[in-house]
């Protein structure tokens, strides 16, 4: 999700579309298979100047949301208004108030930005504590199975579709009339931050998702304004390593390495020269030879596999393994394409560091699901 260099203009959403890396592929467990871009994230040519105090509100909300990709026109404030998406230009008609979001991360955000009242329904995935820190906010909503005709039938008049949704299913759904946005995932911190404006746009929440976006990258950079200044040969090596059926290390371009990356480490997949998750063996450990070594699953499936690789006498020889530095970390922060990848970051980097970053378990934000 991160990229190397920091964000540094706070309202300077062009800016920030410039840190983008190559867009992630699907990991293993992840957040209903929506860590997958189909194309490149856009790219602006210049910063957006910040806005001044004498500025109106309207004007203010226009130049930070300019320059986010998908924004047609960032000072049409009212209603009908236009996006783009992977599906095209999409006209929305008016302020939606029956919403469904086809992914566990795009739900954070939106319960983020608007009441509970105007969500119809969540995927299972959400309602999972596994797999999303709102598990709790959501356990009376309705379950919406993915198919088109359960999600017609859940009443909603916009949906927000993930990159990995097939055509198909997209025109099936619009079919019935509800109007689909196809969103472009990012996984950097401009792309998260762009995610938080733009959905804020296509709801008619641009104040609240500009004041989130705010605290996310906030928080953001109290932690790589540390991070970034310890030389590599100090960073220790971080394998992020899963296995429900198969094993899985995950590369470069992946949600894993950017956590990894921005937390002070260095992803032991990119080195290895692996792209995206990938299935691996247990030589492709060996090779690595990790000093810490993640575990984003399940406490239970996830002690499991580390009790695996602590008995596994191949590995003896790695320095995780050695040192008993093998941790099962939280997957509803680790995998989730949401702003909940932020405090991945933060409990990572305690592992990593915890003199300089002492609180392990780092608080939820405080707009999170709260929008009333």
């Amino acid at each position: 999700m991160f990229s190397k260099r920091l964000i540094v203009r706070r309202l300077a959403p062009a800016l920030l579309a410039t840190l983008a890396i190559a867009a992630f592929v699907p990991a293993c467990g992840g957040d209903d298979d929506d860590e997958a871009s189909t194309s490149p994230p856009a790219t602006a040519t210049a910063a957006v100047p910040a806005a001044t105090p004498t500025e109106s509100p309207a004007k203010r909300i226009e130049a930070r949301l300019t320059g986010v990709p998908g924004i047609v026109n960032p000072a049409n404030l009212s209603w009908p208004r236009e996006v783009e998406g992977l599906n095209g230009r999409r006209t929305i008609k008016e302020k939606p108030l029956k919403i469904h979001t086809m992914s566990a991360g795009i739900d954070e955000i939106t319960l983020s930005l608007v009441p509970i009242e105007r969500i119809v329904g969540v995927g299972s995935a959400t309602k999972n504590p596994d797999t999303s820190s709102f598990a709790t906010l959501v356990k009376n909503l309705p379950t919406v199975a993915r198919e088109p005709e359960a999600v017609i039938a859940s009443g909603a008049n916009l949906v927000i579709a993930t990159p990995t949704q097939k055509a198909d299913v997209v025109a099936a759904i619009e079919s019935a009339g509800v109007t689909v946005v196809q969103l472009n995932l990012d996984p950097t911190p401009a792309g998260r931050l762009n995610a938080i404006l733009l959905l804020g746009y296509i709801y008619g929440e641009e104040e609240r998702a500009i004041a989130l976006a705010d605290e996310v990258e906030a928080r953001y950079r109290k932690v790589v304004d540390v991070t970034g200044k310890k030389p590599d040969t100090e960073k220790p090596v971080v394998a992020h390593l899963t296995k429900y059926t198969s094993l899985y290390m995950a590369g470069s371009g992946t949600t894993g390495e950017g956590v990894i990356t921005a937390a002070g480490g260095r992803n032991a997949g990119t080195l290895g020269g692996i792209k995206g998750n990938q299935q691996i063996g247990l030589e492709a450990i060996l090779s690595a030879n990790p000093d810490i070594i993640i575990i984003p699953m399940p406490a239970e499936a996830g002690e499991k596999f580390k009790a695996e690789l602590m008995a596994e006498p191949t590995l003896a020889g790695v320095p995780a393994i050695q040192n008993g530095r093998v941790y099962v970390v939280p997957p509803a922060l680790y995998t989730t394409n949401s702003f909940a990848n932020v405090r991945a970051v933060e409990h990572l980097a305690h592992i990593l560091w915890p003199r300089e970053f002492p609180v392990a378990d780092p608080p939820q934000f405080s707009l999170a699901g709260q929008a009333r």
